[in-house]
């Protein structure tokens, strides 16, 4: 059986840490066990007395000069270079899995003593190893072998014979298709690109009161449905005056005002409904379960027939018509409508939008919510 280029790897014993090769060839087996004088360490570590921790470190200079601790650590970085040049040999010929082919130069001067070569050699001398023609050329070799080599079997491994068995089925069936990845869709970023409260024109300071304006709605709405009627004006005023300290006094009643015609409104009466809810995760899968939806509705109120749902939105002024809504908004809405329909079948989910300027209560038709869920959803 003739031997591939594939099957060979020529390699210096340091460059033979993490491959492997069925044949394997050491090229570099008689360089010095400890480097030429140039690569000798010039920092030696000194021992402390009765012990073999590093105590201080001492500047190596003229051998001849050396004292005897001096003297003591040169010799401990010798045995330690040595060390690990055997354990580089060692990982070298363990990367070889059929064959292991030692060889190093030879010029005027004989390798030296300690040597990978004269280490192997040593190990494997006469008569654990024979003397041998060459396969190619002339010269002679020594080889190891854990057993004589029988007669008429050449150097070349041969590959193990395959063994006959009956067809898998399973080679003549198709292989399963990936399962599709599962896209991630959050209804918050619909709220954010839709960028709220924030007017193409004006100072820092009224975008910033834009955005404080939205917060503080927004708390108390969450808050106050749960607080008898006659004590939300009170709990209203006391909650801005600690936390919308940038509005004036006017501007506070009048957000109060607002909310408290919003809570009072029967367009929202089962909207606020005793056991309605605030602040509401929602999370499911859509699209045989390749589209994840996690979010956060505002306000969702469950009744015997139906489930109404909505967001809260502070833009100023608001629109006074579907066409003037952003699409961000109606998609938002679209994605929690089709999780919660999963979770209730026999129900039928509405989904509404409130503008707390106004207040006004702006229901989005079915048509509608579907055609945003297909534009969301499609690939």
């Amino acid at each position: 059986m003739e031997i591939t280029r594939d099957e060979v790897r020529v390699m210096t014993v340091h460059g033979a840490k993490g491959l492997e090769a069925p044949i394997v060839v050491l090229a570099d087996t008689t360089t010095p066990p400890a480097g030429p004088p140039q690569r000798q360490p010039r920092l030696l570590a000194l021992a402390q007395a009765g012990s073999h921790s590093p105590h201080c470190f001492v500047w190596a200079g003229v051998k001849a000069t050396d004292t005897a601790p001096v003297a003591a650590a040169r010799e401990r970085a010798r045995r330690e270079a040595e060390d690990e040049y055997r354990r580089l040999l060692y990982v070298a010929m363990t990367r070889a899995i059929d064959r292991l082919v030692i060889c190093g130069a030879e010029g005027e001067r004989p390798p030296p003593d300690g040597c990978w070569w004269k280490l192997v050699f040593a190990a494997l001398k006469p008569p654990v190893s024979v003397e041998e023609g060459a396969d190619d050329g002339d010269g002679k070799v020594w080889r190891y072998r854990k057993t004589p080599p029988s007669v008429g079997v050449s150097f070349a491994a041969t590959a193990p014979a395959v063994p006959t068995a009956e067809r898998p089925s399973w080679l003549d069936r198709d292989a399963r298709a990936e399962p599709p990845p599962v896209r991630l869709v959050s209804p918050a970023l619909a709220y954010d690109q839709a960028a709220p409260m924030r007017p193409a024109s004006g100072s820092r300071i009224d975008r910033d009161k834009a955005l404080a304006r939205g917060v503080v709605v927004h708390r108390l709405l969450q808050s106050l449905p749960d607080i008898a009627s006659a004590a939300r004006a009170d709990a209203a005023r006391r909650h801005l005056a600690r936390n919308a300290a940038e509005f004036s006094a006017e501007e506070r009643e009048t957000i109060l005002e607002q909310i408290l015609l919003l809570l009072k409104d029967p367009r929202f009466a089962q909207l606020f409904s005793p056991g309605s809810r605030a602040e509401v995760p929602i999370v499911g899968r859509l699209n045989g379960g390749t589209l994840a939806v996690s979010g956060q509705v505002d306000r969702l109120a469950v009744t015997s027939d139906s489930v109404l749902i909505a967001d809260y939105k502070t833009n100023r002024p608001a629109p006074g018509s579907l066409a003037e809504v952003p699409p961000a908004y109606v998609a938002q809405l679209a994605l929690y409508r089709a999780v919660l329909a999963e979770l209730y079948p026999g129900k039928r989910i509405r989904a509404a939008l409130v503008w707390t300027d106004v207040p006004d209560l702006m229901e989005i038709s079915e048509a509608n919510l579907d055609a945003a869920l297909a534009a969301v959803t499609s690939p």
